[in-house]
C-alpha cells in the first residue's frame, strides 16, 4: 500500500475553519478540497466522505476547546474568578480572528446544533459530548470556594453548570446574529452575576 503523502491531522485542521464559518451544508466539496489541499482521489481514499471529515473536525474542535478551557482554569483558586475566566475563554474562541461578518464565528457546537439539530445521530453524539465537556469545566469552576471559603452544594453546582452552558451558547448565537459589542458584554456580566449568586439548590 502506498503511504499517504499528507498529514491527516493537518488537513483536518485546514478544514475546521471552513466548516466553522460556513456550516456543514454551506461547505461545498470544491472549496473543501481546496482548503485541505487534496485531490478527489486522495480525499476519498483517506476520508470516504464529507460527513466523515466533518466528524473528524468536530472531534478536533472538542479536543481544542477542552485544552483551552483547562488552561483557563490553571492556578485559579476562587469560584468567581474561575467562572469569569471560562466565560472569557469561550468568548475568545468564538470571535472570528479574521473579523468576517460581524466578527463572530460562534461556537461550532451551537452552530451545528442550530443547523443540523438531532437529525444525524453521529453528529448529535458529538454535540452531546461538547455539552458535557463545557458543563464539566463549569462544574469544576463552580465547585471552588468563593473568597470567603464558602462552597456551593452539589445540587447548585450541577444546576449552575448547565445554566452556564445554556447561557453562553445563547450569548454566542445573539453575538453571531449581530448583537452590539456592548450588549454582548452586558449579557456576559449578567450571566456571570447569576453564577456568583450562590443559590441553595
Amino acid at each position: 500500500m502506498r503511504p499517504k503523502l499528507f498529514d491527516p491531522d493537518a488537513v483536518i485542521a485546514s478544514a475546521l475553519p471552513l466548516f466553522w464559518r460556513q456550516g456543514y451544508e454551506g461547505t461545498h466539496m470544491p472549496e473543501l478540497l481546496d482548503a485541505m489541499g487534496l485531490g478527489k482521489a486522495s480525499f476519498y481514499n483517506a476520508f470516504t466522505s464529507k460527513h466523515a471529515v466533518f466528524l473528524n473536525v468536530l472531534d478536533r474542535y472538542l479536543s481544542a476547546v477542552d485544552h483551552v478551557l483547562a488552561r483557563a482554569l490553571e492556578g485559579v483558586k476562587h469560584r468567581d474568578e474561575a467562572a469569569a475566566k471560562l466565560l472569557d475563554a469561550i468568548l475568545a474562541v468564538a470571535r472570528d480572528q479574521e473579523e468576517r461578518t460581524v466578527g463572530w464565528r460562534g461556537c461550532l457546537i451551537g452552530n451545528t446544533a442550530l443547523e443540523m439539530g438531532a437529525q444525524d445521530e453521529t453528529v448529535r453524539d458529538r454535540l452531546n459530548q461538547g455539552v458535557r465537556l463545557l458543563r464539566r469545566h463549569f462544574a469544576k469552576a463552580l465547585s471552588l470556594a468563593d473568597g470567603d471559603g464558602r462552597v456551593l452544594p452539589d445540587g447548585a453546582v450541577s444546576a449552575l453548570s448547565l445554566h452556564a452552558v445554556a447561557g453562553i451558547q445563547g450569548i454566542l448565537v445573539l453575538a453571531k446574529a449581530g448583537l452590539p459589542k456592548e450588549e454582548v458584554t452586558a449579557a456576559r456580566q449578567a450571566l456571570l452575576f447569576t453564577l456568583q449568586a450562590s443559590p441553595q439548590v
